[in-house]
């Protein structure tokens, strides 16, 4: 994830020798007050999806020669990150089928921080526009209502182009993930409400381990 004090569009994603199964850079238009179509934000995230570890741990050590325009960042975090429980569809690496995107074991306690990531993804037919703003309405209200919430970290909604858009959050531990998750208030609505009708016509959740991160976010290293 990269901050920047100014308002700007992101640099190139630049794979070089590297073969990962997925990658990509976003925008987080809605804390930018942008709309996706700008691609302009003050914060991105860039994803890479992995056949291994091996794969995974080259890209993250050459992080700043896949992300050549980093050099004027405010703040840089990134992390080596392991799925451990994962459900759901996404269009990340088929987008004519959507599915699964990991085959890993549910750790039904995992210790230590942890990363969420979720998706959500629109056919884009028929009425589909209303239902991603009502779905998009959900969503900033969610990132409201977890302001101050124990053992967060951080919050943030990166919008791509042409692929389903996803949120990132970073976990004290697993406790505090169950709590946010499944205690009441706007979020568990949310989710009785898609489950019931559904706004989305896809989502994904995965949670995933902290193997190895670097950098800051916010001014503070999240998992010291």
């Amino acid at each position: 994830m990269v901050r920047f004090d100014t308002l700007r569009e992101p640099g190139e994603l630049t794979n070089g020798n590297h073969r990962p199964l997925y990658s990509i850079v976003a925008a987080d238009n809605r804390a930018a007050g942008t709309t996706g179509k700008s691609n302009a934000a003050y914060k991105f995230g860039a994803i890479g999806l992995h056949k291994d570890k091996e794969s995974a741990e080259a890209y993250y050590e050459q992080r700043d020669q896949i992300l050549t325009w980093l050099g004027d960042a405010k703040e840089v975090w990134s992390a080596l990150l392991r799925p451990v429980r994962h459900v759901g569809e996404v269009d990340f690496l088929d987008q004519a089928n959507p599915g699964l995107i990991y085959d890993c074991p549910a750790e039904a306690v995992p210790q230590g921080p942890l990363v969420v990531i979720t998706t959500a993804g629109f056919n884009r037919v028929g009425d589909w526009m209303e239902r991603a703003i009502e779905f998009s309405t959900g969503v900033i209200a969610v990132r409201i209502s977890m302001t101050g919430m124990p053992g967060l970290h951080s919050q943030q909604t990166f919008t791509p182009d042409d692929a389903d858009g996803f949120t990132v959050t970073l976990w004290k531990d697993f406790a505090a993930v169950r709590e946010f998750a499944y205690g009441p208030g706007i979020h568990k609505d949310q989710l009785l409400r898609q489950k019931a009708g559904g706004f989305a016509d896809r989502t994904s959740f995965t949670r995933c381990v902290v193997e190895r991160s670097q950098g800051t976010w916010h001014g503070s290293v999240p998992f010291e």
